[in-house]
């Protein structure tokens, strides 16, 4: 009404400007003219947004198809005049589309909440006069869409053999980025494992039994992460490669346990036969000492420390009542250290030598002449009093 009253005076000025006569005619048509162009745009009133979402947001699953109808704009002209619906933005148009005549809004392309979780959006309404705008907060709705992500992979660890139940070797990684359940992530081995556990969340990889380098020296491992998502959870897989190194916690073992048979008279420095131990500890195993415990009559034989070559020092003589039985030698194996000192890792060993005997003495009478009388009448088949023997040292002889 003001704007009305407004433009009476405005044409009341414009009369008196124009002034009496025959141009008063063309005065009032002015005057009527303007005031029914002022009382039309005094009456016309611009349209406005009936959706709820303008004064709340408006909740877009990230799931939902390109081309699907995310809602309808909605609003209202006092006027009546026919209305023009419009999206406003680069970044909105890249998203959404809007049916001019219906206010239909499609999805132009694919959303994704874990890049862009809401945005601003302007929409239009226009009439023959004027275009409203007003900006919708869109929420994107979160789906589970993602797998857990492991990181840092690839996932390896090097322990000793000797590590004790229930030690902490390990920590896997891996989160999803989906909100909720779907976010919540649980590790287990795949299949299980019967030497090591994983907590289900924290990803902490202990040691459930002993272990020993000598049986397994490595173990591959399969770690599945899962979300928690009810209707469709989603998991991914990756590798733990756990290798075991060796300690010395093994004695050497001898891998010949011999009997020998010698025969008597051989030269010096012959050998027997070569003793052989080897260290258990696989991983780094370590060279062996051999000695001679007991059983070395006279010290006959020399055993060598590094090579475990057994020869023969002395006179191998069968008949001698020392050698005849044969020798029982007691053999010692010691582990040693890097810097050719003996370790405290050993083992012993019994084994027997015998003497073959040769032909090597001839046969001996028990006297080196004989005496005898004989009577003279003596008849055939008479009985001497002799008594003749011969011995021979020799087995074979």
């Amino acid at each position: 009404m003001q704007c009305l009253n407004s433009c009476v005076e405005q044409a009341q000025e414009m009369m008196w400007c124009v002034g009496p006569g025959g141009r008063m005619s063309v005065a009032k048509l002015l005057l009527s003219s303007f005031l029914l162009h002022s009382l039309s745009e005094a009456s016309n009133q611009p349209p406005r947004f009936l959706n709820y979402f303008f004064q709340s947001y408006l909740l877009i699953y990230e799931n939902t198809p390109v081309g699907s109808s995310v809602t309808q704009l909605q609003a209202v002209d006092p006027d009546g005049e026919p209305l023009i619906y419009g999206v406003v933005g680069e970044e909105a148009t890249r998203y959404f589309a809007v049916e001019q005549n219906t206010g239909v809004v499609w999805l132009r392309q694919p959303l994704d909440r874990e890049t862009k979780s809401e945005m601003q959006v302007e929409f239009s309404v226009s009439d023959s006069q004027g275009v409203v705008k007003d900006t919708v907060n869109i929420q994107i709705g979160d789906v589970n869409d993602n797998a857990p992500t492991f990181f840092n992979q690839p996932y390896t660890v090097h322990i000793p053999e000797n590590t004790p139940v229930g030690t902490s070797i390990f920590m896997v990684n891996a989160t999803d980025p989906d909100q909720g359940t779907g976010g919540s992530v649980l590790f287990s081995f795949q299949p299980p494992s019967a030497f090591f556990a994983i907590d289900g969340a924290r990803g902490i990889v202990t040691v459930t039994r002993t272990l020993d380098y000598e049986i397994t020296a490595a173990y591959q491992l399969t770690v599945n992460a899962t979300d928690q998502d009810k209707r469709r959870p989603l998991s991914r897989l990756a590798n733990l490669a756990i290798t075991i190194t060796d300690v010395q916690d093994m004695d050497p073992i001898f891998t010949n346990l011999p009997y020998s048979n010698i025969v008597e008279g051989v030269p010096m420095g012959y050998e027997v036969r070569k003793i052989r131990a080897i260290d258990q500890d696989l991983g780094r195993p370590r060279g062996i000492g051999y000695t001679i415990i007991s059983g070395n009559t006279n010290s006959v034989f020399a055993l060598d420390y590094i090579s475990g070559s057994l020869t023969v020092a002395g006179d191998l003589d069968r008949e001698n009542p020392l050698y005849s039985a044969g020798f029982t030698l007691t053999v010692k194996a010691t582990e040693l250290n890097e810097d050719r000192t003996p370790s405290e890792a050993t083992v012993k060993t019994t084994f027997t030598i015998l003497l073959i005997d040769k032909n090597d003495n001839a046969p001996k009478f028990n006297a080196s002449e004989y005496r005898v009388l004989i009577p003279e009448l003596a008849q055939v088949g008479f009985a001497l009093p002799l008594y003749i023997q011969v011995q021979d040292k020799d087995e074979c002889g």
